[in-house]
């Protein structure tokens, strides 16, 4: 179906919202991609995070470790590719929400580290990833920007 003039955004906020959403969707569909290709890596990283999951939901031990992380990188290809042409962003931000979760506590497990870089490294990507989430929660939520209060010329609080 061809893009029509009435498809395009008409304000300046509108814009924002479509690239906000081509941003968060890129980096989701690019590392989901990645972890598909080559889940090995992550499924080695994730293997104690996996092991205490399948102690709380024993269905998952009829899955290997590479089967879950191959399940989530289609998720974030799946529903970032979603988000990105815009077909149900909330579903699609709430999906990408609740994965991003249990991957940034395999991922990034800085707790368990010794004060140091490295530990700083993990934490630092740790937040990133958290902010992440609170991006995609707010967009689940259609909760009001600064760019809506700007393109509703009411001061930001």
């Amino acid at each position: 179906m061809p893009l029509l003039p009435s498809d395009l955004p008409k304000r300046p906020a509108d814009v924002i919202g479509v690239l906000s959403r081509l941003a968060l969707a890129a980096l989701f569909v690019s590392g989901g991609r990645h972890v598909w290709r080559h889940p090995d890596g992550p499924a080695e990283a994730s293997r104690d995070f996996l092991h205490t999951c399948r102690r709380v939901v024993p269905p998952l031990g009829r899955v290997t470790d590479r089967q879950l992380v191959r399940a989530n990188a289609a998720v974030h290809i799946a529903a970032g590719a979603g988000l990105a042409v815009g077909r149900a962003p909330a579903l699609c931000a709430t999906a990408l929400a609740a994965s991003l979760a249990p991957t940034t506590v395999a991922a990034f497990p800085f707790w368990k580290q010794p004060a140091g870089p490295q530990r700083a490294k993990l934490q630092g990507e740790f937040l990133k990833n958290t902010a992440v989430a609170g991006g995609l929660v707010a967009l689940a939520l259609g909760s009001r920007t600064l760019t809506s209060h700007l393109a509703d010329g009411e001061p930001h609080r």
